[in-house]
């Protein structure tokens, strides 16, 4: 478990370094994601993704209502920001980093399982 653990903050530290975080951001991360983290494997995060909005990240639905790699609506979003990541209350999905919106759903899986995608959570 301490190597598997490791290899997870290696492999996020890769991933911040390419964005240019800071040390304070990328320890923000882990420690807040910690909760959750287990919750979808990366595989199953891609599935839900490409089901959603074909693996975009900045995708919005044609109301305007579902935005984002996991289609969120902004009543959603925020609530679930509210419990996880309170600085993410009130921003638009699709302006949020993309670890952040693999976070945002690992966190609403956590609490609701599949049910906010009736769809694409059945590929999971």
């Amino acid at each position: 478990m301490r190597t598997r653990l490791r290899l997870v903050a290696f492999a996020l530290a890769l991933t911040f370094v390419g964005t240019a975080c800071t040390a304070e951001e990328i320890a923000l991360f882990i420690e807040s994601t910690a909760p959750t983290r287990d919750v979808l494997t990366d595989d199953e995060l891609l599935r839900l993704r490409m089901c959603e909005s074909t693996d975009n990240y900045q995708a919005v639905s044609p109301s305007g209502t579902y935005r984002g790699a996991y289609q969120f609506d902004q009543p959603t979003w925020n609530g679930v920001a509210e419990r996880h990541f309170p600085w993410l209350v009130n921003l638009d999905p699709v302006d949020v980093n993309p670890w952040w919106q693999d976070a945002m759903t690992r966190a609403l899986w956590s609490e609701r399982g599949a049910q906010p995608w009736p769809v694409c959570g059945k590929r999971v």
